[in-house]
């Protein structure tokens, strides 16, 4: 009897040891996606600003760069620090200000354009009159969209615009069709650069 107390004892205390080692390892693999995640995000926020000061530059005509003298977000590759990113630069005035458009201009995105509305409603009752999330990736998360749907809807957006209309000839090709065929579209052009960037993978060296 008191050997099969002590076996039953001895196996409860394996059976705790092997839940312990699960949730150590789930642990840690949680702490690594974290670190993961932090790490490339700190690269983009580098790169980013990186970016902006070659525009800067571009701008100013220092450095002649086709790209990103169109603003209009055409895609481009670009390396930065060692590592390869797909940038896209846009006029905030060719984009959708999630704050500011109405909805005609809401429906311009692939998204349901009445569901974003009642979301953004919710969102500014909560914030003082004329505030803003931090960045775009974080007000369309506020709204309601994962982390797929805002890679999609992240090049097609603004939370910078003067207005709520847009120039087409400064939106991205996926609207800039349906931007030409909306009555008061603004024509103007602010300058004001929305920068976003994906990481390629880094091709093998040579």
């Amino acid at each position: 009897m008191v050997l099969l107390a002590t076996l039953g004892g001895v196996l409860m205390l394996a059976s705790m040891a092997l839940a312990l080692e699960a949730r150590g390892a789930a642990t840690r693999k949680v702490l690594a996606g974290l670190e993961r995640s932090h790490r490339e995000a700190v690269d983009a926020a580098s790169a980013r600003e990186l970016l902006r000061g070659v525009l800067a530059e571009a701008q100013r005509g220092a450095v002649p760069h086709p790209e990103l003298s169109r603003l209009d977000g055409t895609p481009f590759e670009l390396a930065l620090d060692g590592r390869l990113w797909e940038a896209r630069v846009n006029d905030v005035d060719g984009l959708v200000d999630l704050y500011l458009a109405p909805p005609e201009v809401l429906a311009l995105l692939p998204a349901d354009a009445g569901e974003i509305l009642r979301r953004r409603q919710a969102l500014l009752a909560e914030l003082p009159p004329g505030a803003r999330l931090s960045s775009e990736t974080q007000s369309l998360a506020r709204l309601g969209f994962d982390a797929a749907e805002r890679d999609r809807l992240g090049p097609l957006v603004t939370q910078l615009a003067r207005t709520g209309q847009v120039n087409p000839d400064l939106s991205p090709a996926a609207i800039r069709a349906a931007a030409a065929a909306l009555p008061g579209a603004d024509l103007a052009a602010g300058r004001t650069a929305e920068i976003s960037l994906r990481r390629l993978p880094t091709p093998p060296p040579q």
